[in-house]
């Protein structure tokens, strides 16, 4: 090791040598190097800020300027069995009352009728291997359009609820708008495919519905392709902020009063 030799050769001096040995600190900057410091472990620990606030999407209005979305479910009359070979399209009827609710569970909101909802679900494509779902929304069987029943021989006909939606602006409205991400830059979609299920909260089950009566499902009404049964096809525009619903089968727009978008009871064998 290479080093300067210091020898002292006069006693008369004090032992000690003054070595000149730079000792100059330079923090200039050393707080700012700090501050970048703490910033890069707060975004390694915490992450990023995304935009996760929501927009509000209503129904776009048809050509006669109505606003309103319609929705049908129909349910099946289980008085024929499924699998009969008479079984028609007319087997199906909109009333809870062919789901098994009986005429007083639903004039006096029973807890079980009260308890029931329609789910419509939406994915990211109708493969049901690969898809995800993004969000669902409940329609309540307190809203919808009536229908008159005897409640009793000895009364006049009562006005129950059936399950004929149309949801807008104003009064049943109620599941007609979609929340959904207003920034498209941490899940761009644009296409969502709906189904829908019915919650029985008499039996504590959920109902699948398709879109076409099983009498009209090919090749046969328990086999078939769920994708081209079991959804419709929404699109949003993130411009205007509406959606639109289109049918999977002819791909034209459904929803207004001439073409309700319309579910059916799914039956088992």
């Amino acid at each position: 090791m290479n080093a300067n030799k210091i020898t002292l050769v006069r006693s008369d001096l004090d032992g000690y040598v003054n070595v000149p040995v730079n000792m100059t600190w330079d923090f200039l900057g050393r707080d700012d190097s700090v501050d970048d410091y703490e910033a890069t472990m707060l975004k390694e620990v915490i992450g990023t800020a995304n935009d996760f606030e929501i927009a509000r999407f209503a129904q776009n209005v048809f050509l006669n300027d109505d606003t309103a979305i319609n929705y049908e479910f129909y349910f099946y009359n289980n008085a024929t069995p499924i699998t009969g070979t008479s079984v028609t399209t007319a087997n199906w009827g909109i009333s809870y009352l062919n789901e098994g609710f009986s005429v007083q569970d639903v004039y006096y909101y029973s807890k079980p009728f009260t308890k029931s909802f329609f789910k419509l679900d939406f994915y990211d494509t109708d493969n049901e291997k690969t898809q995800q779902i993004f969000l669902s929304i409940i329609l309540p069987v307190q809203q919808g359009l009536t229908e008159t029943v005897v409640l009793s021989p000895t009364l006049p006909p009562v006005e129950i609820k059936k399950p004929k939606m149309i949801l807008d602006y104003v009064g049943d409205k109620e599941g007609f708008f979609i929340y959904w991400l207003r920034n498209r830059e941490f899940v761009d979609i644009n296409e969502f495919f709906m189904s829908a299920k019915f919650f029985d909260g008499r039996l504590g089950v959920f109902v699948q519905m398709t879109n076409t009566p099983q009498t009209q499902i090919t090749p046969t009404k328990f086999n078939f392709n769920t994708a081209d049964y079991y959804y419709y096809k929404v699109k949003l525009d993130y411009n205007d902020k509406t959606y639109e619903v289109y049918s999977t089968a002819t791909n034209q727009r459904v929803g207004d009063a001439n073409t309700p978008i319309k579910w059916y009871e799914y039956v088992n064998p």
